[in-house]
């Protein structure tokens, strides 16, 4: 009842277009991968395809879509066989995507990977394999999702993504380590801004304090159910207690650090308050601290905050003119470090699965303030050259950094390799 319910409700939404998409050597699998992919993509024409049921806003009708959607009927649901049977009429010659963790991605490209060249680009750290795996592991769930996950073609931030998929069951195909997407459109951005290192972006210390998403890590994750989301999201689970007492901790720890120490400090909001569709995660991220920090704590949390503005890259801007970044698990600690900044990774929150991957100067776990603080003011006082001969690997392990060839560049050749012709 409850499937019909959000089809009739799909059907009252979308605008139809009675017409079969032209074809096209290039289609963008969900158009939440806009923003990243804008710059990219920006030399090829492509057709974008809406795979999010709950944000779609039409639907491609036709005689030939329609006869497709009966043939591929018994290859998944009724959504998927709609999109399988664009995807072949469109007839592309890559299928690409930001977001490297989409399970529908998966199921479709394991139905037309001998069709199509399907690419997943790395969206972030990939925290969200470590929580499936540990929810399977220890039993809070029944189902290894990890299973479902297929990805042909993976352009990676670095080599740790082959060792960690490996390691935890994740089939990849063919894997290129070509480094952060997101970082290269910031220093694509500032290029073109010529505004490298504006004074309000510059400080001592940045935190990166991603809370409010990791705090809900478990609860987040799709394709829950909405029984199994409910149990994990109890306050009282040892691992949701943790994981907000770690956070806090590592705030605490950082301000606490920088007001002893007498040094500058900002912390980049994760949510854009002007994006209207975020806004309830903005307010959430306030309301968080607000909730879990004293007074005193909150005050000068807000002093130090900045807000986010995410097509002027402001959280990279503070990341990139930062002496140190400061977080738990956060992927802007990957991209600082493989551009050649000092970084420390501090997990206070008893998972394992949240440990940076690299050991040594530039991570620290399980630690008191004192620690910390003794770590930090090292990490803060050495130079460059001294801070990497401390850390156990080399920076592009964990997120490549082509002095040569941008991510945007090296990805457009991948591209032109298989066959996509740039428009004219």
């Amino acid at each position: 009842m409850g499937k019909i319910i959000t089809l009739i409700k799909i059907i009252l939404r979308v605008k139809f277009v009675f017409k079969t998409p032209e074809r096209n050597d290039l289609i963008l699998f969900d158009d939440t991968s806009s923003f990243d992919l804008q710059v990219c993509l920006s030399k090829f024409s492509f057709f974008v395809l809406q795979t999010r049921t709950d944000e779609l806003t039409k639907i491609y009708v036709s005689y030939k879509i329609l006869k497709n959607v009966f043939k591929n009927f018994f290859k998944g649901n009724l959504f998927t066989a709609y999109l399988v049977s664009l995807i072949e009429l469109i007839n592309p010659k890559v299928v690409i995507t930001n977001i490297d963790n989409s399970f529908k991605f998966s199921d479709i490209a394991k139905i037309l990977e001998k069709k199509s060249n399907f690419v997943a680009i790395q969206n972030s750290g990939s925290y969200e394999l470590l929580e499936f795996d540990y929810l399977y592991k220890n039993k809070k769930i029944k189902k290894n999702y990890l299973d479902n996950y297929y990805i042909p073609i993976f352009f990676s931030y670095g080599g740790y993504e082959k060792d960690l998929y490996n390691q935890i069951g994740v089939k990849v195909k063919k894997m290129y380590p070509l480094g952060s997407l997101r970082w290269s459109n910031f220093l694509n951005h500032i290029k073109k801004a010529n505004n490298y290192s504006p004074k309000n972006y510059e400080c001592d210390i940045c935190l990166i304090a991603d809370a409010l998403r990791r705090s809900q890590a478990i609860t987040a994750l799709d394709p829950l159910d909405k029984n199994t989301k409910k149990k994990l999201s109890d306050p009282k689970l040892p691992i949701n207690m943790n994981i907000v007492k770690g956070y806090i901790e590592i705030a605490r720890y950082t301000m606490k650090f920088c007001i002893k120490n007498n040094m500058k400090l900002i912390i980049p909001q994760k949510t854009d308050p002007k994006i209207s569709k975020t806004y309830k995660d903005y307010q959430g991220e306030i309301d968080f601290f607000k909730k879990n920090f004293t007074k005193d704590e909150f005050d000068y949390y807000k002093k130090h905050v900045l807000e986010n503005v995410t097509d002027d890259y402001s959280s990279y801007r503070v990341v990139l003119n930062s002496k140190v970044t400061v977080g738990a698990m956060s992927t802007l600690l990957r991209e600082k470090l493989g551009a050649g900044g000092k970084m420390l990774s501090c997990n206070l929150t008893k998972a394992d699965m949240y440990n940076f991957p690299f050991s040594g100067i530039c991570s620290l776990n399980d630690c008191t303030y004192e620690e910390f603080e003794k770590r930090l003011l090292k990490i803060y006082h050495m130079t460059k050259e001294e801070y990497f001969s401390k850390v156990d690997q080399k920076p592009d392990y964990i997120n490549k950094l082509d002095k040569n060839h941008s991510t945007i560049d090296l990805i457009r050749e991948k591209l032109y390799q298989m066959g996509v012709k740039q428009s004219e």
